[in-house]
């Protein structure tokens, strides 16, 4: 039985691809399958990097004639994925394969679960870091049902929202199972992923959707961040700007909501609130209410820069979008404050259940080798099942 598919998209960085799939191989479960979509210019290396694996838990879907959109290169993997549960990484992130036994327990204990999710962890590859970084992760290990009610309201309220929702029910770094992926075509137009934003894009309809929503506070996976990444651009505006263009061109769809005067190059906030009203204008959901969630966000993107002028410049952006888009009653809701400090030094320790360290912890140079040192210090997940029977 495949328990769970691993789905890998990438266009243009094999190499990235080919070092998560190096790992994950390296597991001795055979519950497991892991399916690249490749979208590259060039299908030569993944092709030979496949064969040359000669292990069946590994698939390619090859290139198309031309080059597809990111949510139709997504569109093919569900498709063709065996797995009961289905997951989506970049390229340049990392999943362990014990997502398995997680996802075994769950369904023993609560069989009408159908979404699961899990703490997050993220790396910057050292080719894209720049000053040291300090990173945070969760370190509970608590397993808890989350209430369909509070995932939309902060996910189209934008309750507790830093910069974006936090609602972490979706594909990517999350499991759905394959039911359900089936139940979301057959309600939104006949497509697994419609937006160009496809992560949050299916946030939304799991949100929507799924009946039992699992979360589980131990990280099972890395977001990495490569020099080459869409996340690079949240850390310069010129290659911000860039990403969104080749986006734009590479896209067979509406990237923006009608009348909604942020542009996307203002930052995250902008670019998932796009989205999110995408999504409701498209599927006729009328909501009130959200607007000041929404603009607490606005400011929260604004508040983690590091850098004065680019706060700024988000600021300005910012207030001016809230103004054309709501008038000065709504502006007065928005007051970022500029918080970083040079000189006061980043904490490291432990805090409010969150680990901070420096994230050249143990000179990892992948995320996956992050990802091996993160689960030296972590609960163990094959102890799951027993910490749930002493309960």
């Amino acid at each position: 039985m495949t328990r769970l598919t691993i789905c890998i998209p990438t266009r243009n960085r094999q190499s990235y691809a080919m070092d998560a799939v190096r790992h994950m191989l390296a597991s001795m479960r055979q519950d497991f399958e892991i399916l690249i979509a490749d979208n590259s210019d060039d299908a030569i290396p993944l092709a030979s990097f496949v064969a040359e694996q000669k292990d069946s838990r590994v698939r390619l879907l090859p290139p198309e004639e031309k080059p597809l959109s990111m949510q139709d290169n997504w569109e093919r993997l569900p498709q063709q994925a065996r797995g009961e549960w289905v997951s989506i990484i970049g390229d340049d992130d990392y999943l362990d394969p014990e997502l398995c036994e997680a996802l075994r327990v769950t369904s023993l204990r609560v069989p009408n679960a159908d979404a699961f999710a899990w703490g997050r962890s993220y790396f910057v590859w050292p080719d894209a870091r720049g000053e040291r970084e300090i990173t945070r992760v969760p370190t509970g290990s608590h397993l808890m049902h989350m209430a369909k009610k509070d995932l939309m309201r902060k996910m189209f309220f934008w309750e507790d929202a830093k910069d974006r929702p936090a609602c972490p029910f979706g594909i990517y770094h999350g499991a759905l199972k394959k039911e359900l992926l089936d139940r979301i075509r057959d309600a939104f137009s006949n497509r697994y992923f419609e937006h160009a934003n496809p992560d949050y894009d299916s946030i939304c309809k799991t949100v929507m959707m799924a009946d039992f929503c699992i979360y589980w506070e131990r990280p099972l996976s890395v977001f990495g961040a490569c020099k080459a990444s869409n996340s690079a651009g949240l850390r310069d505006d010129a290659v911000g700007r860039e990403r969104i263009k080749t986006v734009r061109e590479e896209s067979n769809g509406e990237l923006e909501a009608a009348n909604f005067p942020f542009p996307l190059e203002l930052g995250i906030t902008a670019s998932v609130a796009h989205t999110v009203e995408w999504f409701k204008q498209r599927y006729g959901i009328e909501l009130n209410g959200w607007e000041e969630g929404f603009i607490k966000a606005c400011a929260g993107d604004c508040e983690s820069q590091n850098d004065r002028v680019r706060f700024d410049a988000k600021k300005a952006g910012y207030a001016a979008a809230i103004k054309e888009w709501r008038g000065g009653k709504a502006l007065k809701q928005f007051n970022p404050v500029y918080r970083y400090r040079a000189d006061v030094p980043k904490f490291m320790g432990h805090a409010e259940d969150n680990l901070f360290f420096d994230m050249a912890i143990g000179n990892a140079q992948t995320a996956a080798e992050y990802y091996r040192l993160l689960d030296g210090m972590l609960f163990p997940v094959h102890l799951l099942e027993s910490r749930l029977n002493d309960t």
